[in-house]
Order: structure tokens, then C-alpha cells, then sequence
């Protein structure tokens, strides 16, 4: 079935042509006004303002975009740093295990800027003591500061070192 045939539309059709021509003008004019308002509200309006959006998010995006590119030098200044933090570690586990390996333990390990580490001994054996800083000699460490102090018992020391790879 034809909308158009529809009897009701079929009756508004006649009660149109029943009027006369200054109100079919006028609700020509009234029905082309609110076509033109239905057109605005339902599709200008909304696409107008989703263009309005993505310009303000692109703005938001290219100013993000700016202020990244211009602290990628710090944060890559920043992720350096972390990884000397990170060497600082493998350092301090070197020196430890370096140590087990000549039977002294060191009481204490703190790291001491990006390439330095502070150990500290108490009663360890003298000659087991320089035997391993001998050794750290031959794989590149060098020694910055060393205090030694000596214990009452035969060949036991105290000692502090600051070591620089």
C-alpha cells in the first residue's frame, strides 16, 4: 500500500486545496521554515559541533604534543640517570660477591655517586683484605680513601674504603 494513497493523507490533501492561496502560501512558508529548523537541529547543529570538538581536541593534542617534545631532553636526562642508578647496583652486588669469593664479608655497602661504593669490615683477616683489593685493582676498581684500624686479636682489621670503578 502507497502512503500516499492512504485515505488520511488523501483528506489532507483535499482540506489544502480547499484553502485559499494567500493560507496555502502561508502554510507553504510555515512548513518550509520548520523543514529548514529540522535540518539545523538534526544535522547541522550536531555536525557543527562534533567539528568544533575535534578542532579543540587537536589543539589539545598538538599543544601536548609540543610540551613532550620539549621535555624529551629532560626525561631522557632522567632515564640516564636511572640507569647509572641501576649500574650502581650491579656494582654493589660485584663488590659483594666479589668479596665471598675471598672469604670477607662486608658489614656495610653505600653506594657513593654514580661510579663509587663505601665498604666497610670489621675483624676481617688483614691479608685476605689486601689479596681482594689486589684484585679489585686488576679488574678496574681503584681505591679513592681506605682507613684500616687494628683489632686486638692477631691479624684482624677494621677497615672503611671507598672504592671508584
Amino acid at each position: 500500500m502507497n502512503i500516499l494513497n492512504h485515505p488520511q493523507i488523501e483528506q489532507l490533501k483535499q482540506r489544502y486545496q480547499q484553502l485559499e492561496k494567500r493560507d496555502r502560501l502561508a502554510l507553504n512558508s510555515l512548513s518550509a521554515f520548520l523543514g529548514l529548523m529540522l535540518v539545523y537541529f538534526m544535522v547541522w547543529s550536531p555536525a557543527n559541533s562534533y567539528v568544533e570538538q575535534s578542532r579543540q581536541n587537536y589543539q589539545r593534542q598538538a599543544a601536548l604534543l609540543s610540551y613532550l617534545r620539549a621535555s624529551e631532553a629532560k626525561a631522557r636526562q632522567t632515564t640516564g640517570n636511572s640507569s647509572a642508578a641501576v649500574s650502581g647496583q650491579s656494582l654493589l652486588s660485584r663488590l659483594s660477591s666479589s668479596a665471598g669469593r675471598f672469604n670477607i664479608k662486608p658489614n656495610r655497602l653505600q653506594p657513593e655517586g654514580t661510579d663509587g661504593v663505601s665498604v666497610w669490615f670489621s675483624e676481617v683477616g688483614f691479608n685476605e683484605l689486601i689479596r681482594w683489593l689486589e684484585n679489585l685493582g686488576n679488574e678496574g676498581f681503584t681505591v679513592k680513601q681506605i682507613s684500616i684500624d687494628r683489632q686486638e686479636a692477631s691479624g684482624l682489621v677494621n677497615a672503611r674504603i671507598i672504592l671508584r670503578s
